[in-house]
């Protein structure tokens, strides 16, 4: 075509219609009339009705707050929930379905607030702390020197007649159990060694916890953690020296807990029994493989019928049969529903009807407890709103503790409660005992995860569980998500409409006015063996006595569960 022909067609063609270019637009609609979209996720209004979030490629629906997405390619919605906003990174934990990444799990790491630093750790166990603690020396004459190297404190004392020494802080409070600390040292002199806490601190005061002899050789020595110290406030160890020279190489410093008290009561391991006929119809054989197993303690499903327990006679023979090869019997009622205030009569009827059951009942035939695994952040968004979560089930837990009556109460509890300082307290009031879901299989991690609550049941002298997974999981991915400078591109947008939060999932980044970008940082596949011990028992049984002894030294430590281990 010659050039004098185009100049001629172009005009021409800037008359042809073109099709539309792709635009997107989210839409935040009532669930009982949403517009067409396959791209859906929950929120509830204010007055607790359903809402759906829904993309399509046709602006504002009737009686809908809708958003211009541009060309935004949008693979998934999932709504984070409020406190969402300002997250410097989100974690999301799913699967592809029908080409979709389907949320199933979400992490937000928030940053810090100025005047509210993160709940610090709790001191780790068996681990030499000194490569992370603070050094600083004390006294008038200035007649010590100290330095930490390698993980291990070099001390040179002068000699004098004032007090003077070292000071060892760390970033942990202590936790509640019986142990003690161990020391590892050589040199040469007389060194008292003490602890105090944020009030003791203040005065320049510290308890007395023994004396380290150094006569030139490396030694050990265990001190006991003195029962005037306030634990969770505690600051510094004191180590002072003598009035004469002396030096001191301390080469280890660890948490240790006292063996002997898991010796003294031991803890039985339990399991749930989630079938009813696998002990009414096959109880026998369900024993005889829980004494095989070592498994000291069952939950199980109670069928209920109105206000009673539904075969009275065949509860009482199973629990009988049960004690009578050191087994006791617990019920255990599961349902996320069970939260929500129309709800709550009906858990409150199942607990009056096992309670019933437990007055009843001839001593050796009754229910050891009744568990609770109520898990409500299972429930979408748009049943019940997250802001409503901990009040509601703290109102439940209520419920449930009147209705129980003598019937001691056992909640489950996710290990990612344990900075839920407010609820934890309030919880107290209602429960006996709780058992969390320490799903990993770190033992540090699993270790580190279940001090908050052991700590807990210490300061409000309850029972704790700390339960494992031993079941199949299904294969999932997880995406790391960082927050990126605000007007920037994303590979995910925290979006806001109509008051409420959603994320948007994109296939390529985007940047829309007013939305927070995330890019994505990682992806990997979850197999489980992360959180589950199913592929590695031996794994397994060679940790569990460990834990323990460890756990045991916790005074209110009731046993470790198993779920999934049959």
């Amino acid at each position: 075509m010659s050039r004098s022909i185009l100049r001629r067609l172009l005009p021409l063609l800037s008359l042809i219609p073109m099709g539309p270019a792709h635009c997107a637009y989210l839409h935040l609609c009532p669930a009982a009339a949403p517009p067409p979209g396959s791209i859906l996720a929950s929120a509830a209004a204010a007055d607790g009705s359903a809402l759906r979030f829904v993309v399509t490629d046709r602006p504002a629906p009737a009686g809908c707050s809708s958003l211009a997405l541009g060309g935004a390619r949008v693979e998934s919605l999932h709504a984070p929930g409020p406190q969402a906003r300002g997250a410097a990174a989100i974690v999301l934990q799913g699967e592809q379905q029908d080409g979709r990444f389907v949320v199933r799990e979400q992490t937000l790491v928030l940053p810090e607030r100025p005047g509210q630093p993160a709940t610090p750790a709790a001191m780790p166990l068996r681990s030499n702390l000194l490569g992370a603690m603070r050094v600083a020396t004390y006294g008038s004459e200035e007649r010590v020197q100290a330095r930490l190297e390698a993980g291990r404190l070099h001390v040179a004392c002068q000699a004098g007649v004032r007090p003077a020494g070292v000071l060892l802080g760390g970033p942990w409070p202590l936790p509640l159990l019986r142990g003690a600390m161990q020391l590892r040292f050589l040199g040469h002199g007389q060194f008292a060694w003490r602890a105090a806490d944020a009030a003791q601190a203040a005065r320049e005061t510290a308890l007395d916890m023994g004396t380290l002899s150094a006569t030139g050789a490396e030694s050990s020595l265990r001190l006991g953690l003195p029962p005037g110290l306030e634990r969770a406030s505690w600051r510094q160890f004191v180590l002072a020296c003598p009035a004469g020279p002396a030096t001191l190489e301390l080469r280890e410093l660890a948490l240790e807990p006292d063996p002997a008290a898991a010796r003294q009561r031991p803890a039985p391991r339990s399991t749930w029994v989630w079938n009813h006929s696998d002990w009414r119809e096959h109880g026998a054989a369900l024993l005889d493989w829980a004494v095989e197993a070592g498994v000291g303690e069952l939950f199980i499903a109670v069928p209920i019928a109105g206000d009673r327990v539904r075969e009275p006679g065949a509860l009482a023979a199973f629990v009988q049969a049960a004690g009578a090869r050191g087994i006791a019997v617990s019920a255990v009622e599961g349902d996320p529903h069970l939260v929500l205030p129309a709800e709550r009569a009906a858990g409150a009827a199942r607990a009056r009807a096992l309670a019933s059951y437990n007055r009843t009942a001839a001593p050796a035939a009754r229910l050891a407890s009744l568990q609770f695994d109520i898990e409500p952040y299972l429930l979408p968004p748009d049943v019940l709103a997250p802001s409503r979560l901990e009040r509601d089930y703290l109102d439940t837990a209520a419920a449930l503790r009147a209705a129980a009556g003598e019937l001691p109460l056992d909640f489950v509890l996710p290990f990612w409660w344990a900075g839920k300082r407010e609820l934890l307290g309030a919880l107290a009031r209602s429960a006996d005992a709780v058992t969390v879901m320490d799903y990993r299989t770190a033992p540090d991690q699993i270790v580190a995860f279940a001090i908050p609550f052991l700590d807990w049941g210490a300061a409000h002298g309850k029972r704790v569980r700390i339960a494992l997974e031993a079941g199949p999981l299904a294969p999932a991915t997880e995406r790391h998500y960082r927050a990126g400078p605000s007007g920037g591109a994303g590979d995910m947008l925290l979006l806001e409409l109509g008051g409420h939060a959603v994320l948007a999932l994109l296939r390529e980044p985007l940047s829309i006015p007013g939305a927070q970008p995330y890019r994505l940082a990682a992806t990997r596949p979850i197999d489980g063996s992360a959180t589950s011990f199913h592929g590695d028992r031996a794994a397994l049984r060679a940790l569990l006595p460990r834990l323990e002894a460890d756990f045991g030294a916790w005074p209110g430590f009731a046993g470790i569960a198993l779920h999934g281990l049959r």
